[in-house]
Order: structure tokens, then C-alpha cells, then sequence
């Protein structure tokens, strides 16, 4: 089995997925450092009342990152695909690995394979991402997965007291 056949993605389920252990990733700095999400502590219900507003969403679909593991599926991560911008066929692309112990096994960049197939469902033909361009990681994911640097603003975040620019990277889709 490839690691792109062991992992599936699906909305989140507010009852069995939003758990401590969910909690714990959003609040957990070295997950969130390259994200905004760092700088607010997230209760259960804060977690709980923004997957619900995505689930609800015509132009945000959240998905969780799941590991097939035996007759489970075990909650690694979440991509976002959106918005969706539907006049321009296009939308934004985030993700998070959260479980740490499956950082650098190729997780990420399967779930983006996956993102671009629903993408293309959704009729959508460019897709983009941002990064902080000191995320080493992230920017691996994206080029396996074809994006092409668009733009660097250059000194636009603030990362532990140091300016670093912030990365757009695109991929037109067929």
C-alpha cells in the first residue's frame, strides 16, 4: 500500500473527531508556528463552532487527514480547501499535519494529491497556497505537487521576533 492509498480524507465529524487530542495539535506551538493560529488559545468549543461553520460552508470544505490503519481510520491532520472564489474557479489550499510522530513520512503532500482531485470535482482550475518562507516543509509538499512560486512579500511576518517573507504558490489545474 502507498502512503497516498493509506491515507483518506473526510469531514470532520464535530462528535468523534473534535477531541482533546485535536485540541491539543491547534494549542501546540511547534504545529502551529508557521500558522496564525498560534496566536490564540482554542477551547473544544472554539474548535467545535469553527468546524461546524465549514461544514455548513458553500465555499470552505474542511477535511480531516486520516490514516487507514487496520479497520480505523486514525485523525493525523486537516486540509482546507477555500475559499473558493466561484466566478474565478479558484481557491486557497491550507493543511496541518498535527500528529507529530507522522511529520516527514509524505502525509502532506498526499493529502494535497487528494485536495487537487476534489478541487477539480468542484470545477475549480487554480488552486494557491501560502507559506512563510522559512516553512522548509511546506514548500517540499507544494513543489512535489507541482506548485510554482507566484509571489514573495517580502519582511510581511513576524516570526519569533524576526521579519521573513511570505510565499504564494499556485498550480493551474487540467
Amino acid at each position: 500500500m502507498t502512503s497516498s492509498e493509506k491515507i483518506v480524507l473526510k469531514k470532520l465529524n464535530i462528535k468523534k473527531d473534535i477531541t482533546r487530542k485535536y485540541q491539543k495539535w491547534i494549542n501546540d506551538y511547534e504545529v502551529m508556528r508557521f500558522t496564525e493560529q498560534k496566536y490564540k488559545k482554542h477551547t473544544l468549543l472554539d474548535i467545535k463552532n469553527f468546524v461546524e461553520e465549514q461544514n455548513k460552508s458553500k465555499i470552505n470544505f474542511l477535511y480531516g487527514i486520516f490514516l487507514k490503519n487496520n479497520n480505523s481510520n486514525l485523525h493525523i491532520g486537516n486540509i482546507k480547501l477555500g475559499p473558493i472564489f466561484v466566478h474565478h474557479k479558484t481557491a486557497e489550499v491550507s493543511y496541518f499535519i498535527g500528529e507529530k510522530k507522522m511529520w516527514g513520512k509524505g502525509y502532506a503532500t498526499y493529502a494535497i494529491k487528494k485536495i487537487i482531485k476534489i478541487a477539480k470535482k468542484k470545477g475549480i482550475r487554480k488552486l494557491r497556497a501560502g507559506l512563510y518562507k522559512i516553512n522548509v516543509a511546506s514548500k517540499k509538499v507544494l513543489i512535489k505537487n507541482n506548485f510554482k512560486i507566484e509571489g514573495e512579500f517580502k519582511s510581511e511576518i513576524i516570526y519569533e521576533g524576526k521579519r521573513v517573507s511570505r510565499c504564494w504558490f499556485g498550480k493551474v489545474l487540467r
